[in-house]
């Protein structure tokens, strides 16, 4: 059974209460089309929280990375995605000497493990330019490496060398590689720094800057900005539905010719795509609906955006209409003080 935004909005459901949060103001102006825009600010880590269980799911998890490292081709499946930890913590000493606990929280890391492959994949969520991103998923990589030094250590055996006792790690240990993409879906287009050395001043001698690059560690991001990725074709989960439409998503006309479009897909949305479509559209509307999953009940999408549009239209009038009347009763006033 379907169920309109309006019905999911107003109705409580039985065995649970729903809590909304009521939407005070909104900022409503009129484009050259003479369609209104409604202007939300979305809870603090909301959205990045519902698009990351969105993410979660496997089947888009493992489409996402086939589609950005290996162009399409399906090499990781599914069945061999399981969730890993996504807390990683460091014990380190500071000035002191004192132990002091360093702790790191992913949004999204999976242990890939196929025949002879192991790897961990992790995916940060981003809805604004982060401008240390390269400092941020290079301390998160690093301490993902040095925890499983640590495992590592601890099942060392009865005898080691001098050196591999001193390093803490044996001469033939490897470690697990770990890739981590930003996937950055923001309005504006991303012009943060894509790899560390972007982010040194070397100075305006260029000839002397290139020298020092050679001797300073780099580290590149894997961003993935999905309001201008190519080749949506490579994606073939309901990625290349949603990606798509965040690529029409500034232009409200569009967006809802895309959507009414794709209607079968978006007329039967579960909860979780629901929530991350919210926080595509920067929606607190969308993002607030709340229903009992056991009742897995299929949601719409089209009738939620035409919902949201006809509700702002009548707002809109209505404001308009009190602002008139001010306008007027100001304006009455002013005459008669003249006169």
């Amino acid at each position: 059974m379907k169920k309109s935004f309006k019905d999911l909005f107003l109705k409580p459901y039985h065995g649970r209460i729903s809590y909304f949060k009521t939407i005070s103001v909104r900022d409503f102006h009129f484009d050259d089309n003479d369609y209104i825009f409604v202007k939300e600010d979305l809870p603090m880590g909301q959205a990045d929280v519902n698009v990351n269980l969105w993410l979660k799911d496997t089947k888009r998890f493992a489409d996402l990375f086939n589609a950005i490292l290996f162009h399409g081709e399906t090499v990781i499946l599914p069945e061999n995605l399981h969730p890993s930890p996504e807390t990683t913590a460091v014990s380190l000493q500071d000035a002191q000497g004192k132990n002091v606990v360093k702790k790191q929280y992913r949004d999204i890391i999976m242990n890939w493990q196929d025949q002879a492959v192991l790897m961990l994949l992790a995916v940060e969520s981003q809805t604004a330019i982060h401008y240390a991103a390269p400092l941020k998923v290079m301390l998160y990589d690093s301490m993902e490496y040095a925890e499983q030094v640590r495992v590592k250590w601890k099942e060392r055996p009865p005898r080691l060398s001098s050196a591999e006792f001193l390093s803490r790690f044996q001469k033939n240990d490897k470690l697990i590689p770990v890739i981590t993409l930003i996937f950055y879906y923001g309005t504006e287009e991303w012009d943060g720094p894509l790899e560390l050395h972007q982010m040194f001043d070397l100075g305006t001698e260029k000839n002397h800057a290139e020298l020092m690059k050679k001797y300073l560690p780099n580290y590149h991001i894997n961003l993935v900005d999905v309001r201008r990725l190519k080749n949506l074709e490579s994606f073939q989960s309901d990625l290349q539905i949603i990606f798509g439409m965040l690529q029409c998503s500034q232009d409200k006309y569009a967006l809802r010719t895309y959507v009414a479009n794709h209607k079968d897909y978006f007329q039967k949305l579960d909860l979780e795509t629901y929530h991350a479509l919210g926080a595509f559209l920067n929606s607190r509307q969308l993002m607030e609906i709340n229903v009992e999953k056991n009742e897995r009940e299929e949601l719409d999408m089209c009738k939620a955006l035409e919902d949201i549009y006809n509700d702002g239209v009548q707002d809109g009038i209505e404001q308009g209409r009190q602002s008139g009347i001010a306008e007027g009763e100001a304006h009455g006033k002013e005459l008669g003080i003249t006169e």
